[in-house]
């Protein structure tokens, strides 16, 4: 694994050598000055525990540095086809994030490439067809971003869904999106992924607040696969996460934006917003929004070094 994502290729190179000690040759290609590599050997028989590895390389000074392409799919459902799950700003929040991260583009993002869908245009096809093209497109060398914003909710059988606008709660295996939809995303795609989630439960809805469904469950199916990728949820648990008038947002994208949008997440000025910044930030303003009553999580594999998400706004290129 580099930095949390699994190499996939075939064709090692390996020779036993007089001690019966098996060499393997891997060539592997670093896209980033800090990397962090995590080796693991199975058999049949058992599998060992992982040797972590840090590798820091020292660039050429060349004119053009290599960038990556960030991919957004964006989803946001305020406007249900049923009224009685209607929220405020959740198709907002998606909207934001969108327009915040275009602000990177030729900056910190070679290119930014998004889906967004808000309200009618968030059906359970639509945000398949999403997750689908994120698999199809994204690289190595890519980041992929994906963001949701509204009802969650847990069947019978504890599996979570995502509500989409066409949701029948009566339906849920046929109207929403399985939460094995983004785990698959999550998972198989080579890119670095950064999910942030603020899907809330349909029921007890009231004061301004959602009410989020227990996703702490499937978080911890996905963590356990072992695969790299950044989790950024508004709350876990049955906690409520609160959106509000003077905001125009959720508490949780309202951090986000003031991290990133204002640079307020910069915390060593040095013009760069890392992942663990953000996290940083995130925790502290949402508690303050909310008078401590939101407690947002992120989790980022030890296999993850930090990494750069955003160049803090607003930006300035030298002449």
């Amino acid at each position: 694994f580099v930095n949390g994502r699994e190499l996939v290729e075939r064709g090692l190179k390996n020779k036993r050598d007089k001690n019966s000690l098996i060499r393997v040759v891997r060539e592997i290609e670093l896209t980033q000055k800090k990397n962090i590599i995590k080796i693991i050997a199975e058999n049949k028989y058992s599998v060992s525990n992982p040797v972590y590895i840090n590798v820091k390389y020292r660039e050429k000074k060349i004119q053009n540095i290599f960038k990556p392409v960030l991919y957004i799919l964006s989803v946001g459902v305020s406007d249900y086809k049923n009224p009685d799950l209607n929220l405020d700003y959740a198709a907002e929040d998606a909207l934001s994030i969108v327009e915040l991260f275009k602000k990177q583009k030729n900056i910190i993002y070679r290119d930014v490439k998004y889906k967004l869908m808000k309200n009618r245009e968030a059906t359970r096809l639509n945000i398949l067809k999403g997750l689908l093209w994120l698999k199809r497109e994204s690289t190595q060398k890519d980041v992929v971003l994906i963001f949701i914003a509204g009802h969650g909710i847990n069947d019978e059988f504890d599996n979570y869904f995502f509500l989409p606008h066409d949701a029948d709660r009566n339906f849920l295996s046929g109207t929403s999106v399985k939460w094995s939809g983004f785990d698959d995303v999550v998972k198989n795609i080579p890119s670095k992924v950064i999910l942030m989630a603020d899907a809330c439960h349909s029921g007890n809805i009231a004061g301004g607040k959602r009410r989020s469904a227990d996703i702490t469950g499937a978080l911890k199916e996905l963590i356990s696969a072992g695969t790299g990728q950044v989790i950024m949820t508004a709350t876990t648990g049955g906690a409520a996460a609160f959106e509000n008038s003077s905001w125009g947002h959720g508490a949780f994208t309202k951090a986000v934006n003031d991290g990133l949008g204002l640079g307020y997440a910069d915390y060593d000025n040095d013009k760069i917003i890392t992942i663990k910044e953000l996290d940083f930030y995130v925790t502290f303003r949402v508690k303050e929004l909310t008078d401590g009553r939101q407690k947002p999580t992120t989790i980022v594999p030890s296999s993850i070094p930090d990494f750069p998400i955003a160049v803090s706004q607003p930006y300035c290129p030298a002449n």
